[in-house]
Order: C-alpha cells, then sequence, then structure tokens
C-alpha cells in the first residue's frame, strides 16, 4: 500500500492523536492526515470531512485509490455536521484562521462528548482559539510548534476541564500554556523575531503624527513586548 506523505505540519498534528483513535478530520484536504493515521496504527477508523464537492470528490478518489474506503469515511458536510454526537473521540480542525476554526466548534457544540479530544491549528489567530477553549471548559493538555519557512504553525490539544472553566493568563492565551513551559527553540526563534518587528513598528510609530490611533498601537505593542520579554526572560 502506498504511504501517504505528510507536511512537517501534519506530522506534527498527527503525533498528538491519540492511539486507537476514531478520528474526524474537519476540512480534510485530500484525505491525506486520517488515512495516514490509520495506516500507521494510530487512528482504528476516521471521518474525513469536506465542505465543498471538489475536495470532496478528490478525497474520496485518494481513499478508493489507496483502498481504505473501509477504514476512512468521506463526507460532504459543513464544520461538524459529518459526525454524530460522540461518534469520533478525537477531532481535529486544522489549516484554518482561528476564527473560523471557533466558529466551527460553537456551530457544533452539541457533537462534542464529555471525552472528545479537540486537536486544533489554526493558521492565524491562535489566542482566539485559546480563549474560546478556556471560556467553554477546555483545558489544554499538550501543544506543539513547527516551523514551515517563512510560517511558524502553533498545534492545541485540549480535553474537557472537569472543573468548569479553565483559566488562562493573558502571556498563555497569546503564547501557550505548554509552550511557554517547553519553551522549544522553534518556540524562542517565533517570538523572538516577533519581538524584533514589534521593535522596528515602535521605531516607525515615533516617527508618525501623533493621533489616537497611534497612541493606541503604540500602547499594544508595548503591551504585546512586555509579554513576550517576561516569557522569554523567565
Amino acid at each position: 500500500m502506498q504511504t501517504i506523505h505528510l507536511s512537517k505540519r501534519l506530522q506534527t498534528v498527527m503525533s498528538l492523536i491519540p492511539k486507537n483513535a476514531v478520528l474526524a478530520d474537519i476540512g480534510s484536504d485530500h484525505a491525506h492526515l486520517p488515512c495516514r493515521a490509520v495506516q500507521e496504527g494510530i487512528a482504528i477508523k476516521a471521518i474525513a470531512g469536506e465542505v465543498r464537492e471538489g475536495p470532496f470528490s478528490q478525497s474520496l478518489s485518494n481513499v478508493q485509490a489507496l483502498g481504505m474506503a473501509d477504514s476512512v469515511s468521506v463526507r460532504l458536510g459543513d464544520g461538524l455536521d459529518v459526525i454524530e454526537p460522540g461518534e469520533a473521540k478525537v477531532i481535529v480542525i486544522a489549516g484554518m484562521g482561528g476564527e473560523l476554526i471557533t466558529d466551527i466548534l460553537e456551530r457544533g457544540r452539541a457533537k462534542l462528548a464529555e471525552e472528545t479530544t479537540l486537536i486544533l491549528q489554526p493558521n492565524i489567530r491562535e489566542p482566539g482559539c485559546r480563549a474560546w477553549l478556556a471560556s467553554g471548559g477546555w483545558s489544554i493538555t499538550d501543544e506543539a510548534i513547527v516551523e514551515e519557512s517563512p510560517h511558524f504553525y502553533e498545534i492545541i490539544k485540549a480535553k474537557r476541564c472537569l472543573t468548569g472553566e479553565a483559566r488562562l493568563t493573558d502571556e498563555e492565551l497569546m503564547m501557550g500554556p505548554v509552550l511557554i513551559r517547553n519553551q522549544t527553540p522553534v518556540f524562542r526563534k517565533k517570538w523572538a523575531l516577533r519581538e524584533a518587528k514589534l521593535q522596528l513598528i515602535l521605531q516607525s510609530l515615533e516617527q508618525t503624527r501623533e493621533t489616537e490611533a497611534v497612541i493606541l498601537k503604540r500602547a499594544d505593542c508595548l503591551k504585546t513586548l512586555k509579554m513576550i520579554g517576561t516569557v522569554l526572560n523567565s
């Protein structure tokens, strides 16, 4: 059987999937992740969800070509509409903006069971995903960060918090509680680059006529720089 190639980003997503999972990959991008997860024995079965006909047909063709139709179900539908409540114990939503991910989760709340594990990989606006998780009673149990130049991707794994709302500090919302704790070289590189970029923005603002918008922008930059400095120098 042909082995599906995954990017470093998707390999890292797959590394966070618990063994013997029933997996749903929402916005599956050719069904590569669910097929590889089944091939590796990580998932016992998988669902690949697509919202548009084109990607749905492509995913279906890929699954059939691999002879995996018995273990990977390709479904057409919007977000979590492709699964029944509690059907998938692990839900992956990767490669989208943070706002779209939280919108999918919000609209599909009824499909999320107590034992569900979420694995989210937002391309942008990661803090919004963490805020949604915390306010909804989800605890971040693991995180990873990967560089695919020029981009840095953060992956967030979460389970239901038994004590209700999971509180995060501003630094944890922005940078990730587990990522802060581990501080890998990739994590430090990302935030050192962000720090340097913010310093350049501040220098540019010094040459700009002072308006209310400039004052607010400067305050935001300074606040973010302080948080980055607190974490990187801790």
